[in-house]
Formats: C-alpha cells, sequence, structure tokens
C-alpha cells in the first residue's frame, strides 16, 4: 500500500511540475512577437498581455509555504516554513520588454488600457 501511495504522490508532482513549465513558457513565448510591426490595437493588447503574464510568474512558485507533519506510527510532529526565492527574477525579461512596448506606445501616442482597481 505505501508503494502504491508514493508512486501516487511522484505522479502528483511530476504533474504539478510539468503545468509550472507550461505555464512559464507561455509566457515566455510573448517574447518572441515583434511589436514594433504590430498595429495599434495590437500593441495595446500585447502590451496587457505582458502585465498579465508578470503577473502569473509573480504568483507563482517564489512565495511562501508553510508545512504541518503527523507521524502516525512514531507519535512525531512537525512543523516547516519557508520562503522560496528566486536566484534570478523570471520576470525581468517580460519588463524590460513591457518597458519596451510602453515606449513604443508613447512613440506612437497610445495609452495603456486602463486598469481597473
Amino acid at each position: 500500500m505505501t508503494n502504491r501511495g508514493f508512486r501516487n504522490g511522484a505522479g502528483l508532482l511530476i504533474l504539478m511540475l510539468l503545468m509550472v513549465a507550461c505555464a512559464s513558457g507561455a509566457s515566455r513565448s510573448l517574447l518572441k512577437d515583434d511589436y514594433v510591426a504590430m498595429t495599434d490595437q495590437e500593441l495595446v493588447v500585447y502590451y496587457d498581455q505582458l502585465n498579465e503574464a508578470i503577473a502569473k510568474e509573480e504568483g507563482g512558485a517564489g512565495g511562501f509555504g508553510l508545512g504541518l507533519g503527523l507521524g502516525v506510527g512514531s507519535g512525531s510532529f512537525s512543523l516547516g516554513a519557508s520562503q522560496g526565492m528566486y536566484v534570478d527574477d523570471p520576470t525581468e525579461e517580460l519588463r524590460v520588454r513591457r518597458n519596451q512596448v510602453r515606449l513604443e506606445m508613447a512613440r506612437r501616442g497610445l495609452e495603456p488600457a486602463q486598469t481597473k482597481p
């Protein structure tokens, strides 16, 4: 029974890692777009997409975690907390591109869409 639980846990962990990798890859694909060749409307939409990708990356795996463990057979109990850190900021490239797009929008006389509070 323990072996089956281990396989289920390992499968869940692999699935979570794949989902994180796909989400990160989707936001990175925004960097391949040529914003200079976009129409005004496409540029404003692209700017919003960059903002959403940055927000999604910031809400990802670098956050705070709290864990609680209870050993049934041994009577042990544990509590742990962790704060994730990035060596390299995964949003840095997205932020640089967003700034480039913002400058292009200003050059064209465009304003970003108003964000709702």
